[in-house]
């Protein structure tokens, strides 16, 4: 045989590097690189493996049977405005932990502070308005209104976008109960009914938001009027965009109380 015949390694369907090594093969416009005997695949190691394409296919001759199954990771194909590297953390973190990043690329392990979602909000006292406006961050799904001493005299809920706060679409109704009348209070479109509390002493009420799907937001309220006397709340509304503004409108100036918002994500 001559000493050249590795040489001619094209011509069949193979190329071997040396006369023992691996061999390069096509098989069917796939490049494999193989032992010498073509009975396994051999590694290959490189200072940086490149790409062209927009995913890395992990087991790639995986039966995809039981747990032989191919793993891909890929790039997002629209929506990058630069390149993008992560570094990964340089150990295995502890169980329980999750993987956050610095901002600039850098991942590292962290543990959570608590299974909860997390929870915050604001606070006011209205004394000498009518309009409370609080801004809610992006990402907000269940918002809780709480409230104690404030006289609301038929107040309203009124939801808004960064396009401005809806006035009309609202879907509405409050019922009001107590030891001699039980009765509805009607429906409104132009906002959502805050439990109607008349004695500030008393006056104590709890109104819960809900996002469902897409910008889709549901209430339910509760309150309190006197010792012996509430109401029920039920509102909807659809935003044409993400929640960026909750007011709190008293059809008159409010002299006392408190109210306090919490957002949840």
């Amino acid at each position: 045989m001559s000493k050249f015949f590795y040489l001619f390694g094209t011509a069949l369907s193979f190329f071997r590097i040396g006369l023992t090594g691996p061999r390069i093969k096509n098989n069917e416009g796939t490049i494999e690189i193989r032992n010498a005997i073509d009975s396994a695949f051999v590694g290959v190691k490189a200072l940086i493996v490149q790409a062209t394409g927009n995913a890395i296919e992990l087991n790639a001759n995986a039966a995809d049977t039981g747990s032989d199954r191919r793993y891909s990771i890929a790039r997002p194909s629209t929506g990058m405005a630069a390149a993008v590297t992560l570094t990964l953390p340089p150990n295995l973190g502890t169980a329980g932990q999750v993987i956050q990043t610095d901002g600039s690329g850098n991942l590292s392990y962290a543990t959570l502070s608590g299974t909860e979602a997390p929870i915050a909000g604001a606070s006011v006292n209205p004394s000498g308005v009518s309009v409370v406006d609080f801004a809610i961050p992006a990402g907000v799904r269940r918002l809780t209104l709480l409230s104690n001493g404030l006289i609301t005299n038929n107040a309203i809920v009124r939801l808004g976008t960064s396009a401005g706060v809806l006035t009309t679409g609202y879907g509405d109704m409050i019922h009001y109960f107590g030891p001699n009348a039980i009765g509805p209070g009607g429906l409104i479109t132009n906002g959502i009914s805050v439990p109607y509390c008349s004695l500030a002493l008393d006056a104590i009420f709890c109104m819960t938001f809900y996002r469902g799907s897409a910008n889709s937001w549901n209430s339910t309220g509760q309150g309190r009027d006197a010792s012996d006397y509430g109401s029920i709340s039920i509102g909807h509304i659809l935003l044409p965009g993400e929640l960026t503004t909750f007011r709190y409108i008293n059809t008159t100036t409010m002299t006392a109380g408190s109210l306090q918002l919490l957002w949840e994500f």
